[in-house]
């Protein structure tokens, strides 16, 4: 039986690997990890995900010597704005290597950063198509601008070149304006930027009463690492921010999702201050527009209103003789009426007695006959109760101590009554009370 020693084994398996495939492939995937070696080599691993799971289902090392690396990170940085980092996805040319001690890799050749641009723009769209699916993604933009904008929380690195431009053409504005600025550090840059900005956010939420605004920018220098905004907790929180959100992350051609939802986007942290001092310049000329309109308006009311009184000075001699005349007319003619009226009021009156004269006789008889019918419907009611004719009937009334009795309630044996009979009174004695 033949026996290989592992490095045999391993130069035959090179041999196999470098026979049998081709001088290069293109092969994209997501970077796990990089770093650079003290050569100048290159060293990452790249990955696939399943698309179903997320679970990993490939993985190689990739190498790129220091021969090739500075011309293509260089390019791949120019081309994408992106370092060769944890998280993105690259399309690299590689020729398949096997090493006997360092085991199977990939050698980069060549890097197509449009693939990764066309990546980045792909995340960028399927957060933006999320928060317009949630419903979310232009309530920001729908948050009035407050008149004045005086007073802004501002979110970047302390240490940024942009943040000090930023105050600075605030403060040195050529038109006075005032401005409170104060600021809320956090990581501008790295994977970490969503969760350290959502922070700063979440601080200023808390005052949301102390500010007008809130800016994020982030500094000057390379443009890198963008895609680290490109985040969708973070783009929901800003849609969802209760202050508008004014950004100025990058560069004139760098773009993020929070372009899409802030309540405006500049291209660069100064154009942000610019924004800010042309709203203020805008309102600032609108108070000096209506304070010089004032005057003009006040004066032009005044001289209206003294030229109306002075016409109804003119007129009021002429106004008030004509509706003196109208009064002593209208006196004359009800003066003229007057006897008219008078003697026809009189004449109706006349009439009207004349009326009654002839009605009340046969009005009084009527309703004296009623009233006697009445009264001799009450007698015979009268009559009927009379208890004279109730005892020539048979019928008896019983007396105690004068008041008649209708039942045996309080009746005891010994009681003396007296009974009511056609022709007189029976005193009696009761011997026996039976309740029926």
């Amino acid at each position: 039986m033949e026996q290989l020693s592992l490095y045999e084994l391993n130069a035959h398996v090179r041999s196999l690997i470098e026979g049998g495939a081709d001088s290069a492939y293109w092969v994209h995937g997501e970077m796990l990890e990089g770093r650079v070696g003290s050569g100048g080599h290159f060293y990452g691993e790249l990955i696939e995900k399943s698309e179903t799971t997320g679970n990993v289902v490939a993985r190689a090392r990739i190498t790129l010597w220091s021969r090739l690396y500075s011309k293509l990170y260089y390019r791949f940085k120019e081309e994408t704005g992106q370092n060769l980092r944890p998280g993105i996805k690259i399309l690299v040319q590689v020729k398949v290597a096997f090493h006997e001690v360092y085991g199977y890799s990939l050698n980069v050749l060549d890097i197509d950063g449009s693939y990764t641009l066309g990546d980045m723009a792909r995340q960028r769209m399927e957060i933006l198509k999320q928060l317009e699916k949630d419903g979310i993604k232009d309530d920001n933009k729908a948050l009035p601008l407050p008149l004045l904008l005086k007073r802004i929380a501002v979110i970047s690195s302390a240490t940024a070149a942009g943040y000090g431009d930023f105050c600075r053409q605030l403060q040195e504005n050529d038109y006075g304006l005032a401005f409170k600025i104060d600021l809320f550090p956090a990581v501008m840059q790295g994977q970490h930027v969503p969760e350290s900005v959502m922070a700063a956010l979440s601080v200023v939420a808390s005052q949301s009463g102390t500010w007008d605004a809130v800016v994020i920018i982030r500094g000057g220098g390379a443009t890198c690492d963008l895609s680290d905004f490109d985040s969708y907790p973070l783009a929901a929180c800003i849609a969802q921010y209760p202050l508008p959100v004014i950004v100025g992350i990058g560069h004139d051609r760098d773009e993020t999702v929070l372009d899409y939802i802030a309540h405006t986007a500049v291209k660069t942290p100064t154009a942000a201050a610019s924004f800010i001092v042309d709203h203020q310049l805008a309102q600032l000329t609108r108070l000096r527009d209506c304070q010089q309109r004032i005057p003009i308006a006040v004066n032009a009311l005044l001289q209206n209103h003294t030229a109306s009184l002075s016409l109804l000075r003119q007129r009021l001699p002429s106004t008030a003789s004509l509706r003196v005349q109208k009064e002593k007319q209208r006196l004359e003619r009800a003066a003229m009426l007057l006897p008219m009226r008078a003697k026809d009021m009189v004449v109706q009156r006349r009439h009207n007695l004349e009326q009654l004269a002839l009605i009340l006789p046969v009005r009084a008889k009527a309703l004296l006959e009623a009233r006697q019918h009445r009264l001799e419907l009450l007698t015979h009611r009268l009559q009927a109760l009379d208890p004279e004719i109730l005892l020539q009937r048979g019928y008896s009334l019983i007396l105690l101590n004068g008041r008649i009795l209708t039942d045996i309630s309080g009746i005891t044996p010994g009681m003396q009554i007296t009974v009511c009979l056609k022709g007189g009174e029976i005193l009696s004695e009761v011997k026996d009370v039976t309740p029926k």
